[in-house]
């Protein structure tokens, strides 16, 4: 229970990598969820190139026509959760896949965040572009993104607001 309560989404990260072995912990953590159906559709790609995590920031820039889009925080690891287009459970496909890997990280000392700015982006022509370049098969999307790395600054708890019932 420790995790799930000290778990922060961190927005500023250093230049230290996350180790391949860290990496692995993280996205076998994914490959641990529950789907849909127990259908296992998704494809998890961990990312700890700086060129293709430079193209997909390249590619999410040109989506969003901003070039100064900084929304990965300077991370230097990555990990997509894509799902077929089909996929009727792909949100929550995805957000399962997406909790298990940042308690994961969380629970070894890696800082991560959910990064949302694919969630509209499956027919932009750049991302079709970056997926096409890491030959992920077209009838994929990226449904989330999580960055991963070191900080310096770890944010403090905020007030919880959740509104609870017990009937």
């Amino acid at each position: 229970m420790d995790i799930i309560k000290n778990r922060r989404s961190i927005r500023r990260f250093n230049s230290e990598k996350v180790s391949t072995e860290d990496m692995k912990k993280i996205v076998e953590a994914g490959t641990l969820s529950p789907t849909g159906k127990n259908l296992q559709e998704n494809i998890i790609v961990a990312i700890s190139s700086d060129d293709v995590l430079n193209n997909l920031l390249s590619s999410i820039r040109k989506h969003l026509n901003n070039e100064n889009y900084n929304g990965f925080y300077n991370c230097k690891n990555m990990i997509l959760v894509l799902s077929p287009y089909d996929n009727n459970n792909k949100k929550f496909d995805s957000g399962c896949i997406m909790e298990n890997m940042m308690l994961r990280a969380s629970e070894i000392g890696v800082g991560n965040v959910w990064i949302n700015q694919f969630f509209d982006s499956y027919d932009s022509p750049a991302i079709r572009a970056f997926l096409n370049s890491i030959d992920i098969d077209e009838k994929y999307e990226i449904t989330c993104a999580l960055a991963l790395g070191y900080s310096d600054d770890i944010p403090k708890q905020k007030e919880n607001k959740f509104v609870t019932k017990f009937i």
